[in-house]
This record gives structure tokens, sequence and C-alpha cells, in this order.
């Protein structure tokens, strides 16, 4: 799997984790383009940032394989 792909799935689980749960209970109240925002600053990351990211939010387990092939 290429670093990119990774990169953004990594990306992805993290904006997932904030704002899904957010956009359901504080529809009215939340900031529409907050989660805009973050992914910007999370494609500007580092590695490092991005892993203590993906740790904050307990989601370091195995990445997907692509294919379905089996880790």
């Amino acid at each position: 799997m290429s670093a990119r792909i990774l990169r953004a799935f990594f990306i992805r689980k993290i904006l997932d984790a904030r704002f899904s749960l957010i956009v359901l209970q504080e529809w009215r109240s939340n900031d529409p383009e907050e989660a805009m925002r973050e992914r910007v600053r999370l494609e500007a990351a580092t590695e490092d940032e991005l892993i203590a990211e993906l740790t904050d939010i307990g989601a370091l387990g195995p990445p997907p394989r692509l294919g379905g092939t089996p880790a």
C-alpha cells in the first residue's frame, strides 16, 4: 500500500472519529467549516503528528488491506 493511500486513510479515520458524532448530536450548533479546517491541518501534519492523533482517538488498529487480502 502506498504511503499516500495510507496517509489519506489515517486522515479520514481521524476526521470520522472527531466529527461524525458531532454532526449528528450538535447539527445546529456545529461550525460547518471546522471539519474542513481540520482536514487541511491534518494534510499538512507530519507522520508523528498523525500517529499522535490516531493514538488520541484510539484508532491505531491495522490499516485495511487493498483487495480484501488478509494481513
